[in-house]
């Protein structure tokens, strides 16, 4: 006779969100191409001050973001993946913070690599929300690179003792 078990730990993570981690880097890979064709292609989106750092600075913290949830489905578990999530965290507040400083874009090219029907998703996008996206990320990204080094510590305390 089968019996259902109550999954209790949040920490270990069940084959479907274990598929579920790997389907997060999808949109990562995505956005790296995006950006990777509007270099490519010199749509206008990136400015002449677009340089080695700034690639740096904006597709290092896409690579990283990558590495979180790859361990945590090859893993199986939360918490041995949340250093990663600390670095990405303040690689990209980082990152935002000397992208905000140099400010290398034009936002109106933004939509430029998309197919005509649908350049109105993103076309709306301004400078001004570009640099506003930024600001959160380099507030945010400290912030939340703390409370995720708290529950990391925190699990493992607990593990410790018991």
């Amino acid at each position: 006779m089968k019996t259902v078990v109550e999954k209790t730990d949040g920490e270990i993570l069940t084959t479907s969100q274990r598929w579920l981690e790997l389907s997060f880097d999808v949109p990562m890979i995505l956005l790296f191409g995006f950006f990777a064709y509007h270099l490519r292609a010199n749509t206008g989106f990136f400015t002449p001050q677009f340089g080695s750092l700034g690639m740096l600075c904006l597709y290092g913290p896409i690579l990283v973001a990558l590495a979180a949830p790859a361990s945590r489905a090859w893993n199986g578990r939360r918490n041995p993946a949340r250093p990663l999530d600390v670095v990405m965290q303040l690689s990209l507040a980082a990152g935002s913070l000397w992208l905000l400083i140099v400010f290398p874009f034009n936002f109106s090219h933004l939509a430029e690599v998309l197919p005509g029907p649908i350049r109105f998703l993103i076309s709306w996008i301004t400078d001004d929300i570009g640099k506003i996206v930024m600001i959160l990320q380099v507030v945010l990204g400290p912030i939340t690179a703390l409370t995720t080094t708290l529950k990391y510590f925190s699990i493992r305390q607990q593990a410790a003792t018991i």
